[in-house]
């Protein structure tokens, strides 16, 4: 096909999808330097995407609307004239969003019977989510220049933010801080309350400062978990941060420890090394990118299962703090630091 000259992207994916298509935006905009390309994202994860430098426009779309609101949103961006539209989320509300925008061409994935709203339909590959993404390029007859790595733009102003925060809680620059990340979507993600909790007590135990993060829905489970330990000095931050002071803060740890959640892909995204507690997900799938990541998951034959519920949760119960604690000593190790390093490499 010949090169477009204005695309429109749909991407209404939760926070770790998102990451996990940024790549392909990066390599997108090294193919086509001239071409307009703007997207449409998930209103929530807006702050985290509009300075985004390989984008032209980003716009905020709140997944609540509904189809009124829907063709109020797209009516603007249909008089753009885009001559392609990517789908690469593949709901039924990201097409008929598509489908309202007119894009002249629209391509991507779908659900049963979602075709009808495309004029190409890709199906997914069963590798890394950020190949998936990454081989929208193929369809569109351009090459995969780089290899994948995530990235992410965040303000001054963010780091700032988490500056002030910290020097508040009295953490100096030399202490090691490390950040532990209890929340997840879905319940059967998260790892328990004691888990982190006992997990939180051995950390500081080493001398570690202990950070924990998340949103303002993490906040009562993060209460929780401090209010099960014996050690005092755990920092609370959940709810505390924008969505860019999040970043900045993960950037500022030295490990972060977090279940299969937005927050370890934004570490990732930041240069941080982690720990990644996989249940039911599918950990060569969704695993973060880069080298410094470890996994930590239960030799369980149920898993991965992908549900959102479970009886006994046998995936999660039989991962024990000590082994991530274990992890972390290894990722701090001076060679260990060393090779991360020597493998990060340029985007």
């Amino acid at each position: 096909m010949e090169k477009p000259q204005k695309i429109i992207i749909v991407n209404l994916l939760y926070l770790g999808d998102l990451l996990f298509a940024f790549p392909f935006l990066r390599n997108l905009r090294k193919n086509l330097p001239s071409t307009q390309i703007d997207m449409v994202v998930n209103s929530a994860f807006y702050e985290i995407v509009k300075n985004n430098p390989h984008l032209d426009r980003v716009y905020s779309f709140d997944k609540r609307w509904g189809l009124k609101k829907m063709r109020e949103f797209s009516r603007p961006l249909g008089e753009t004239n885009y001559d392609l539209g990517l789908n690469i989320h593949g709901s039924w509300r990201s097409l008929v969003l598509l489908w309202l925008i007119g894009p002249a061409k629209k391509i991507g994935f779908a659900e049963r019977g979602g075709k009808i709203l495309l004029d190409k339909l890709v199906f997914p590959s069963r590798q890394h989510m950020v190949d998936v993404y990454l081989e929208f390029l193929k369809v569109l007859n351009l090459p995969v220049l780089d290899n994948g790595r995530l990235e992410l733009f965040i303000p001054d102003q963010a780091r700032e933010e988490v500056i002030g925060l910290l020097n508040n809680w009295g953490v100096k620059k030399e202490d090691i801080l490390l950040g532990l990340n209890p929340g997840g979507t879905w319940p059967t993600k998260r790892w328990s309350t004691e888990g982190f909790a006992h997990l939180a007590d051995l950390l500081i135990g080493r001398g570690f400062k202990v950070v924990f993060t998340g949103g303002t829905e993490d906040t009562k489970r993060v209460e929780e978990i401090i209010g099960q330990m014996k050690k005092k000095g755990a920092l609370a931050a959940a709810g505390h941060t924008s969505l860019a002071g999040l970043a900045a803060l993960l950037e500022r740890c030295s490990v972060v420890i977090s279940g299969d959640s937005g927050p370890v892909h934004v570490a990732a995204a930041m240069g941080t090394p982690t720990i990644a507690i996989f249940g039911p997900s599918d950990e060569e799938k969704y695993k973060p990118r880069g080298p410094g990541h470890e996994i930590v998951k239960a030799e369980v034959d149920c898993r991965p299962c992908g549900k959102h519920e479970c009886t006994d949760h046998k995936c999660m119960q039989e991962i024990h703090p000590e082994t991530i604690l274990q992890r972390v000593e290894q990722l701090l190790s001076k060679d260990n630091l060393e090779e991360i390093e020597g493998n990060s490499g340029g985007i």
